[in-house]
């Protein structure tokens, strides 16, 4: 969808020599793909998303979008197709909400009922009411909430690319991951490719299908997250992402993904004898007690069974450490676990119902496993 092959920018300095913002970057995002820019202060990131819609003019090299060479467009006529959202969010203090998302498509003459319609879907998806924020300026809206019209209004004209400079960085950690979590919820539905300057490796990790970090105006490696977290490319990567990169490769598996193959579901009326053959023919040290509608409500171990099995579970069974939802990711189960101090936990749906367990053990031997794309399956 983008392609850059050997794009280059230098800003002439008189008397001085030239400085070179970016250095050759050759890179590709596939449609529908998020890649995010990384990389310190002056590293030609924001350089290098610039020449894209050609707010800076590029010095060499070619830009492609969709398979057309952009040296070819005019540069307006390009702007209008590439959603653009800055950190400084950019509203008309002068202009309504629904006035500032429709801004683009008035300036392109589009139907104004399907646009106003479009604006309030828009609205909807990033948890704002349209009947109360519609009619409302952007004096009385919170910085967050100003920060997702700045967003919608980039998806109002319905634009193929966007591109995205530190758009959540001035707001505060909560709201920010929020907004991380609403924009990828929309994007998964409207399929944008998206290029997203950021400075926050952990932003990257969880947003980016890639990542692309930059380092005095070169591309120093452009991968998944997994695989630039596994295999950094050179000492510079493997410092920037930090010393934590492991840790940081949790956030990328789903707890569904890391489930073990066995379940061990037990009824509270079921006898031990009965559970105690279950759990040796599985090789069990731990058996989930669940109720009439599957829901985890206690759990028993091998040990408590073999003192014993006169009885039934619910004579033995111990109270839960804690559940973990399925769709959370493993670096939420390790920070439960350890909050709880156990190592296990066991994994629920939406309705509490019982879906197996994951230990300490497989996700720390997941982490010495080759790298996967964002999806992948555990095998």
């Amino acid at each position: 969808m983008i392609r850059l092959e050997n794009l280059t920018k230098h800003f002439e300095m008189p008397g001085k020599e030239p400085v070179i913002a970016a250095n050759n970057v050759s890179m590709e995002v596939g449609k529908g793909e998020i890649c995010i820019f990384l990389g310190p202060s002056g590293c030609g990131k924001t350089t290098a998303l610039k020449m894209i819609n050609k707010l800076i003019p590029k010095t060499s090299g070619k830009i492609y979008i969709d398979n057309k060479d952009t040296d070819n467009i005019d540069p307006i006529a390009l702007r209008r197709e590439i959603g653009y959202v800055i950190q400084q969010i950019g509203l008309f203090p002068n202009l309504t909400i629904e006035a500032n998302i429709c801004v683009v498509p008035d300036l392109l003459k589009m139907d104004k009922q399907q646009s106003r319609k479009k604006a309030r879907e828009l609205m909807e998806m990033v948890n704002l009411d349209p009947n109360i924020f519609l009619k409302r300026y952007p004096r009385e809206l919170s910085g967050g909430q100003q920060q997702r019209i700045g967003v919608i209004r980039a998806l109002a004209a319905d634009p193929p690319v966007m591109l995205m400079d530190e758009p959540f960085g001035a707001i505060d950690p909560i709201n920010r991951e929020v907004i991380q979590d609403e924009f990828l919820k929309m994007n998964a539905e409207l399929g944008k490719t998206v290029l997203f300057v950021s400075h926050d490796i952990d932003e990257a990790v969880k947003m980016g299908d890639q990542i692309a970090i930059f380092r005095e105006g070169i591309l120093e490696q452009c991968d998944t997250p997994d695989e630039i977290l596994a295999n950094p490319a050179n000492n510079f990567v493997k410092e920037f992402v930090g010393s934590d990169r492991a840790l940081k490769r949790l956030k990328l598996i789903p707890v569904s993904e890391a489930i073990l193959p066995f379940r061990m579901a037990v009824n509270p009326d079921d006898p031990l004898g009965k559970v105690a053959d279950k759990m040796r023919s599985r090789e069990a040290h731990i058996a989930v007690m669940v109720g009439p509608r599957g829901r985890a409500r206690g759990y028993i171990t091998k040990e408590e069974i073999n003192s014993d099995q006169s009885g039934v579970v619910s004579d033995y069974s111990d109270p839960l450490p804690g559940t973990i939802h399925e769709n959370d990711n493993l670096h939420d189960a390790v920070s439960q676990m350890y909050s709880h101090a156990t190592d296990w936990m066991p994994v629920v749906d939406d309705d509490g119902a019982y879906k197996g367990y994951i230990t300490q053990h497989i996700i720390a031997s997941l982490l010495g496993e080759a790298p996967r794309k964002r999806g992948d399956r555990i095998t």
